[in-house]
Formats: structure tokens, sequence, C-alpha cells
């Protein structure tokens, strides 16, 4: 359970911020006050501390488990030099260079990364031999089009039960290897609209939303204060929406429950009038998919499905526009997977 309780310091010219951090769940455990992205902020993934932070952790973290389960000397200094891909928002990773600054910050120094959960303190220094930075929602469709492991069975099976006029004419193949689609990622604080236009993710089509379902579960802690519910912060929220709650305390669960769901509705909205911004330009468009951690909520509890449908048929002389959901085994991790394969590829 080590990566669950790391509390380290950084030192490096890529990281200003100073002191001590519990990382992960060890920060939700802890009871004290969190500093966590800020969704309502418009400084970019690229320019904060934290990313750096929680980026350094993990590669660490992950080095001093390896070296652990073989028996190295822990007293001694390891060392990791590293190839990493990553992403950045499509509104972001398009403008000002921020691709090449946020690839600085980790390939122009050595970084170190101290674990203070020990008797003897643990150092790591972490060296990067490479760094791809993706953008986000670009790495997804990636994975979609490699025929990944299982993905492209639901995928069919979504299409099916939604358009079941076309599905004895329209293959799995044909799905995952369309050139023209758009794929909307809804994520934490931000959904990307990225538009692949003949094969290829298009930039200066694609739009980013400076919101996603965190802001979603911001408004309800708002909401549920108001309603003297103690909530302070979205993680906690978030964690007790995942709990299983015994018979005593699922009527309050269904009520938290019912709170955030009443703030999805604005953000369908949203969501709508940027795939309509892109649509403009990518108007070849074939196929939507819909993924990221916040379309899980989404595809029950709202009904983005359903206006989605309308928009784009408003696009395409009424002819259907088929929106895809990826099922929610794998709607969270798309990018991360789609990263796994470029790294691979360095």
């Amino acid at each position: 359970n080590f990566l669950n309780s790391m509390d380290v310091s950084v030192s490096s010219n890529a990281v200003k911020t100073s002191g001590r951090f519990l990382i992960g769940n060890a920060a939700i455990d802890s009871g004290l006050s969190m500093r966590a992205f800020d969704v309502n902020d418009f400084t970019g993934k690229s320019e904060t501390d934290l990313a750096i932070i929680l980026t350094l952790s993990l590669i660490a973290g992950k080095k001093v488990k390896e070296a652990y389960e073989a028996g190295q000397d822990l007293k001694e200094t390891l060392k990791v030099k590293v190839n990493m891909a990553t992403a950045l928002p499509i509104s972001e990773g398009k403008v000002n260079n921020a691709k090449d600054r946020y690839k600085e910050r980790y390939m122009g120094s050595t970084h170190t990364v101290t674990f203070h959960n020990f008797k003897d303190p643990i150092n790591v220094t972490i060296e990067f031999n490479k760094v791809y930075v993706a953008l986000e929602g670009e790495t997804a469709q990636m994975l979609i089009s490699s025929d990944y492991d299982g993905l492209t069975d639901k995928i069919k099976e979504d299409f099916d039960k939604n358009y079941s006029e076309m599905k004895d004419e329209v293959e799995a193949d044909d799905l995952i290897n369309s050139r023209n689609v758009l794929g909307i990622d809804i994520g934490e604080g931000t959904t990307d609209v990225v538009a692949i236009i003949n094969g290829k993710a298009n930039p200066a089509a694609s739009a980013s939303l400076p919101q996603g379902y965190g802001n979603v579960l911001q408004d309800a802690v708002r909401v549920l204060q108001d309603q003297q519910m103690n909530f302070e912060e979205r993680s906690q929220l978030q964690s007790f929406l995942s709990e299983k709650v015994s018979p005593l305390r699922r009527a309050r669960q269904d009520k938290v429950r019912q709170v955030v769901y009443d703030q999805l509705e604005p953000l369908a909205d949203k969501i709508i009038d940027t795939v309509s911004q892109t649509m403009r330009i990518a108007k070849d468009t074939e196929l939507v998919y819909v993924y990221g951690g916040g379309s899980i909520p989404m595809l029950d509890e709202s009904n983005l499905r359903e206006v989605l449908n309308k928009k784009l048929k408003s696009f395409s002389g009424g002819y259907d526009v088929p929106v895809i959901w990826i099922d929610k085994e794998y709607a969270q991790y798309l990018n991360e997977l789609g990263l796994q394969v470029i790294v691979e590829a360095l």
C-alpha cells in the first residue's frame, strides 16, 4: 500500500513550491487541508507545480517499490532514467508553446524526491531521456484505433444497441478505423472536444471547455453545505458517493447523489455549445466518441446523449451521426492507455 501513503519532498529546478506533500489517498485520509488542481483556475496544467510534484512522486514511488522487492539497499540513493509520455488539454497544448515548455520542465534538470515514510529517508533521483507531450483526447483516439483488447467489442455493442437499424451493415472495423471522428473527453476540470480530420488530430478545429465533472462536484458541495451536509472538498464527496454504505446511511447517499446529478445539466448544455463550435470546421464527422471519468455519470443521469444526437443532425442534413459511449471499464483510462502505446514506441 506504499503508493497510497507517500509522504515526500521534492528538490527540482522545475518546482518552486517547497515543503512536504502527502500524495493521493494519503492526503485524503490525513484530514489536513488539501491542495488540489483548482478546476476554476485558468492557469494551465503545464504551469502548475502540482502536476510536476505528482508525476515525480509516482515515478519515484514506483522505483522505491521495485528496489525493495529486488532487495536493494534503500539507504543508497536510488537512480532512475525515464521515457515518458504525458498530455495537456487541447486549449492549453495548442497555444504559446505550452507543450515544449512543459517538456522542458522535465528534461531541463535532474529531480530528487525524498520519502519520509520511514525512520530513514529514502532518496530517488530522476532523469528523463525522452518526453513526449500529446494532446488529451488525441491519445484516446490512438487507443481506439489500435483495436485494444476488449474495447472494440464494447464499442460495437454500444453502437448496435443504439443504432440497431445500421448494426448489420456497419462492422466493428468501420467504427474504430473511421478517419473523421469527434472525441468528447469529459475530465475533472476540462472537457476536450477533439476533431480527427482525415485521420489526423486537428488542433485548430478542436476545442476545450474549461469545465468538467470536477466543477459539477464543486457546485454540488456548495449546495450540500447550504443544506447543512458536511462536505468540505469535492474529493470527500467523491469518496462518499463511491462508498458501499449501510442501510442507515443509504437515504443520505441517495440524496447526495441526486444533488450531484442536478448539477450535470448545465455542463451538458455547455458541452453541446462546444461541439457546435467544433462541427463548423469538422463538418465531415462520421462518428462521435464520449469518454473520460465524467462521461460515466453523464450517461445515465443526464440527457447529453439525446441532445447530442439532435444537435449533430443539424450539421448532417438530418442524418444520424452515431454517438458511442465508451464503456465505464475503459472510459476513464483511454488517455492513459493511449500514452502507454506512445511510450512503447519511444
